[in-house]
């Protein structure tokens, strides 16, 4: 490939993943309009994110927790 080519190349390939990003984020957008569910409140949203961050915390929290400390042994002890 000559150095023209090269000095090319580059342009045109992000030129290419640009318009297939434009061409996928149309879609996406288009798939979002045409849903049938009801659309949800920026509130209810909201409020459903929260609850799924708080979840994800919550059981994160209890993945660090430090672990109990072991109780005492009753059996005889060797001297």
């Amino acid at each position: 490939m000559s150095h023209r080519n090269a000095s090319q190349a580059e342009p045109m390939r992000t030129g290419h993943q640009s318009a297939a990003h434009n061409r996928w984020l149309a879609a996406e957008i288009q798939d979002a309009l045409d849903d049938p569910r009801p659309s949800l409140s920026l509130e209810e949203a909201m409020a459903a994110m929260e609850a799924e961050i708080d979840a994800v915390e919550h059981r994160s929290s209890i993945d660090r927790a430090p672990a109990e400390p072991p109780l005492p042994s009753k059996a005889p002890r060797r001297q």
